[in-house]
Formats: C-alpha cells, structure tokens, sequence
C-alpha cells in the first residue's frame, strides 16, 4: 500500500502543474486548449535540448518556460477576433508543434539519463532530498498560479471566459486578456514537461499524447467528488484548485489500481473513461429528480 501511495503522489507532483494548466484554460477561458499536449512536449524537450548543448539547467528552464509561453501565444493568434474556434485553433496549433518539436529536438528522443538537471544533484544525496526539491518546484508554480489569479488579472481572465463582450465595455482589451492567458497556461503545460523529463530521464516527441484530454477526465473528477462533500459549493477559486488536486491525486491512484490488479495497460483509458462517464451521468442528475428523492 505504502508503495501504491508513494506511486500515485510522484505521478500526481509531475502532472499538477499541467492540470492547473488545463482547470484555468477550462474553467476560466472557456476554452478546450489542446495546445497544452504539445506545450508539454515543447517544455520537455527545449530543456533536454539545451542541456545536452551545455547550457546551465536554470537557463534552460527559463527557455523552456518562455517556449510554452510562445505556443500560447500562437494560439491565442490563431483565434484572434473569434475568427477561428478555440478547439480548432488548438488542434491547429498542436499540428504545428508536432512538427516544431522534432525540429527542436532534432530526434525522436532525447536521453537526460547522463546530464546534470536540477534535480540530479539533489537525487543523488537522496530520494528525500529529491522528492522534497520536486514538492518545492511544483509548489511554488501552483502557489505562483493561485496567487496571481487572485488578482485582477485572474477577474478579467474570468471575465474573458464568461462575457467577452463585457470585458470589452470596460475598456478592456480582450486579446490582450486572451494572449496573456493562453500564455499562462502553456507556460505552466511546459513546466510540467521539464519535471516529467528530469524524472523519467529523457524527452520523448510522444509522451504529451492525450495529456489535456486526460487532465479534463481528472478535473472534472475532482469537481464531482468535492460537490458531493459539498453539494452548494460555488467552485470558484480555491475550490477549482482543490478539485484540480483532488482529481489527479483520483486518477492515477485509480490507474495505479488497475495495474496492481493485472489489468492489460491496453485497456486501462478505456476503463477509467468508462468509470468517468458513468460517475459524471450518476452524479448529474436532473435537479427536479434530486428534489423529488
């Protein structure tokens, strides 16, 4: 058990910052970002990139993230004045960055196994040490994360998502809004890759396939499990954060299960989607029917 508890937590450390990612693009943008999948691979492999170069791992993060940042922008680009929908715009974009990341990259897989990371050092004197810097450096993009949408910038980020129109009353340019929030959550997608690829020992072109599909499953989740501790709950800040946390933490300790039960990992998102679905459709139900019960 203490192996299973230990399994899911590192997995969950590794994908909390993408699915922060995911829950603002989701939740405040109104917008089903697939960019996110290849802004994952692009933060992974310009870190891996630049290190087998011999560039410092601080410099490379900093690149890696302002990489992530870039396909944001590209999206928010793509959308620009509403002409394209944000769906397609990131599919559009995640086409692109297929080809960009291997172009980066230069092959199919970069191996970290032989480099100095900034985890490395910290592994080497110990898996507690290690884990601990691991916990600091996605702490502190979550905390950086709620922070600054507590802001003014996270309200007119919500503003963006729930009226655009009366975001532009105010004065208020929408494609800034729109660029800088896009931005955001890429950034975090790419800093979420710099961990994986420090942790699993390389940078792969496929290891981003289907991330933001899974991180909606895990939210919306998270979102139904604290709604049933707290049914008149109003999700807004603090409460998407904990559904965020609660939803990845739920998703691979189910996972995990599944393995540890023998299950064909072919079968496993077939599985857990199945679960998803029904869990979603049970919990739904029709106000007049709960009201009637």
């Amino acid at each position: 058990m203490e192996s299973l508890i230990l399994a899911v937590l590192s997995q969950a450390l590794l994908f909390l910052p993408l699915a922060l990612g995911i829950s603002i693009s989701y939740h405040l943008l109104r917008a089903t970002d697939m960019t996110l999948d290849g802004s994952f691979v692009l933060g992974a492999g310009v870190f891996a990139k630049l290190l087998t170069i011999g560039y410092s791992p601080f410099l490379a993060l900093i690149v890696a993230l302002l990489a992530g940042a870039s396909a944001g922008i590209m999206v928010s680009l793509i959308q620009r004045d509403g002409r394209v929908e944000p769906l397609l715009a990131g599919v559009l974009a995640t086409f692109i960055l297929t080809s960009g990341n291997l172009v980066i990259m230069g092959r199919p897989n970069i191996n970290l196994l032989t480099q100095h990371t900034l985890l490395s050092s910290a592994f080497a004197a110990g898996d507690i040490t290690g884990w601990s810097l691991v916990v600091v450096y996605c702490a502190l993009f979550c905390v950086s994360s709620y922070l600054l949408l507590n802001t003014r910038f996270g309200l007119m980020l919500r503003a963006l998502g729930d009226n655009p129109h009366f975001l532009q009353r105010l004065s208020s340019s929408v494609e800034k809004y729109r660029l800088a929030g896009f931005a955001f959550t890429n950034m975090l997608a790419a800093s979420s890759g710099v961990l994986t690829a420090q942790l699993v020992g390389y940078a792969d072109i496929g290891m981003g396939l289907g991330m933001t599909l899974t991180g909606i499953g895990a939210i919306i989740l998270g979102q139904q499990v604290l709604k049933i501790f707290h049914p008149s709950a109003n999700l807004r800040m603090t409460g998407e954060f904990l559904a965020c946390l609660a939803g990845v933490i739920l998703y691979f300790f189910a996972m995990n299960g599944l393995l540890r039960l023998n299950i064909d990992p072919i079968y496993l998102k077939m599985i857990l989607g199945l679960a998803l679905i029904f869990f979603l459709r049970t919990a739904a139900q029709p106000s007049s029917l709960r009201s009637a019960m």
